[in-house]
Parts: structure tokens; C-alpha cells; sequence
């Protein structure tokens, strides 16, 4: 038992970190789609930053997505030229997905962008205060066993188009991997 007192819903911390969470998703989704990336896309692209490479199954796993609605959005971000898919040399059956150069300077226009958002976000915090709050949002994260850059909301869409998401996935298959 919490030896907290009860808060009220409007200042519990669940509804406060939806809330100020989902914000922070808008403000984020808003900035992104002037750039014709969504922010689904721009996670795929973001883990694939600093990489030789990786499959779509290991894109797919590391980012809790159905490889079906992998598949789909690689081939909207292949033919936006963000990336490229190569056979892989371990195992031809399967796709290693790579930055294009292209696909580079996106994720670099995107990282540019993160620094004024926070700054709109936390605006009136202390520089001290908002390394604080950082330090305890990856705190609370480790606690909820969530993997560091990885959104859990990947999860639950399926195939979009690079700037808007939309409805499940059917169950059906693709070869690609």
C-alpha cells in the first residue's frame, strides 16, 4: 500500500503522463509532417541510424511490429528514397533495410527538430528541473520494462502511410522479410 495520499484523476500521475505524453505526441507528429515523415516511419528510420544495416524481421522484433505491417511501411519509406533494401549476405531469403543518403539527412532534420520541442514543452523548468524530470522518466520507463527509443505505440498500428497512420492490418502474408 502507497503511503501516498489518493490523487485526484486530474492529478494522478497516470492521467498526467497520458496527458502530457500525448501532447508531446501531437507537437512531435505536427513538426514531422511538414517534412512528409510520420512519426512511425521516423522510429524505423531512427533505429536504423548508426547501422550497417539491419532485416526487416530484426527491424520488425526489435520494435514490437507484426512483419506484415513492417513490410508495408518499408516499401512507403523505400519509395520515398529514405531507404533501400539489399539481400542479405547471411541469409538471402531475408531484406537488410539501409539509410540512403536521403534517409540520413531526414533523420538529421528530425533530430533538429527535437531540441526546440523540448524547449516548448518544458519552457518554464530550470535547466536543473528538466534534467531531473528526464532522470526520472527513465527511471519510471526501466520500472515499466520499456526498451530505450523504442515507442511502444509502433505496436499497435498497422501498415500507414509514411505521414498518417490507419487501421489494422489484414492477416495477410508476405514472403519479404
Amino acid at each position: 500500500m502507497s503511503d501516498l495520499p489518493a490523487a485526484s484523476y486530474a492529478t494522478s500521475l497516470p492521467f498526467l503522463l497520458s496527458q502530457v505524453g500525448a501532447r508531446a505526441g501531437q507537437l512531435f507528429a505536427a513538426r514531422l509532417a511538414p517534412l512528409g515523415v510520420s512519426p512511425r516511419a521516423f522510429g524505423v528510420l531512427s533505429n536504423l541510424t548508426g547501422t550497417s544495416g539491419r532485416t526487416q524481421q530484426q527491424l520488425a522484433d526489435a520494435l514490437g511490429m507484426h512483419r506484415n505491417n513492417m513490410v508495408g511501411l518499408i516499401d512507403e519509406m523505400e519509395a520515398a528514397g529514405w531507404v533501400r533494401r539489399h539481400r542479405s549476405a547471411q541469409d538471402r531469403r531475408a531484406f537488410e533495410i539501409r539509410l540512403t543518403p536521403a534517409g540520413a539527412v531526414l533523420v538529421d532534420q528530425v533530430t533538429a527538430l527535437i531540441p526546440p520541442m523540448e524547449a516548448e514543452i518544458v519552457g518554464d523548468l530550470t535547466p536543473d528541473d528538466r534534467h531531473a524530470l528526464v532522470d526520472l522518466l527513465v527511471q519510471v520507463a526501466a520500472t515499466l520494462q520499456l526498451d530505450p527509443g523504442i515507442h511502444p505505440h509502433l505496436r499497435a498500428r498497422s501498415r500507414s502511410a509514411c505521414a498518417a497512420p490507419d487501421s489494422p492490418a489484414s492477416d495477410s502474408t508476405d514472403s519479404r522479410n
